[in-house]
């Protein structure tokens, strides 16, 4: 279709996506890179707002005895999802499920999960332009919800012993809202990590691994470029490498 690309996302992996709408970045790298390393025996994960896959993707690259259930309200995702479950042969260890994660019976019946995952819209209605693209408008605005709402799923459907790996916008406004959904869901955050586009920069994301159970808490910064508009730090480099993630 003229208003799709198809791309690579790892050797072994490519992906459809729309050409000017929500395209794979590097939250879905850093958000999958973070829930790999907190459960990498994970076998059985669900991936709140899945979109168009990428994250699912890169678990299952990563997780070679995983299988992923992902949950997506949008239809035009849900369909790329379906197409690109299909183009990978991935259809026995992916589920790409269209449903509102807010609604109780969009999971109804499900065993719990060992590993949840998710990057919910973090801005909500009335606190910016609405982008008139839907996948765009979806990925930033909460019109099915938020953290609140992720939070709350992760709860319901998390396994004894499991974590949930949430991402955020690393405004301190945004981290501040997650830190309250989570510890209202009964989370405690295990570790947070700060993700900074270069030194000097103030964060771009925020990584929480949470879990019901007690422990301390860690805390890292990842910066991204040793500085603005340079190469990769060593650091992401390696996490981009560990990811198989392309270009």
């Amino acid at each position: 279709m003229r208003d799709e690309t198809l791309d690579r996302l790892t050797s072994a992996f490519r992906i459809i996506q729309k050409r000017s709408g929500h395209r794979v970045a590097s939250d879905d790298t850093l958000l999958a890179w973070a829930a790999c390393r907190a459960m990498p025996g994970a076998r059985r994960v669900l991936d709140l707002g899945s979109g168009k896959g990428a994250v699912a993707m890169l678990m299952l690259s990563r997780l070679p005895g995983c299988r992923v259930l992902g949950i997506e309200a949008l239809a035009s995702n849900h369909d790329l999802a379906l197409r690109n479950a299909a183009l990978n042969i991935l259809t026995d260890r992916w589920e790409p499920r269209l449903g509102d994660l807010r609604e109780p019976s969009a999971l109804s019946g499900e065993e719990p999960f060992d590993l949840v995952t998710g990057a919910p819209p973090f801005m909500p209605l009335g606190s910016g332009v609405l982008p008139r693209d839907p996948q765009r408008a979806a990925g930033r605005f909460e019109l099915r919800g938020g953290v609140r709402d992720y939070a709350i799923t992760a709860a319901r459907h998390l396994a004894p012993g499991g974590f949930f790996v949430l991402l955020m916008d690393g405004l301190r406004k945004s981290r501040a809202r997650a830190e309250t959904a989570l510890a209202a869901a009964g989370f405690h955050v295990r570790l947070a990590v700060s993700v900074r586009p270069c030194p000097d920069r103030a964060s771009t994301y925020a990584i929480f691994v949470s879990s019901r159970e007690h422990g301390p808490l860690r805390e890292e910064l990842l910066v991204m470029r040793d500085r603005l508009g340079g190469p990769f730090s060593a650091e992401y480099e390696a996490i981009r490498r560990e990811m198989d993630v392309a270009g």
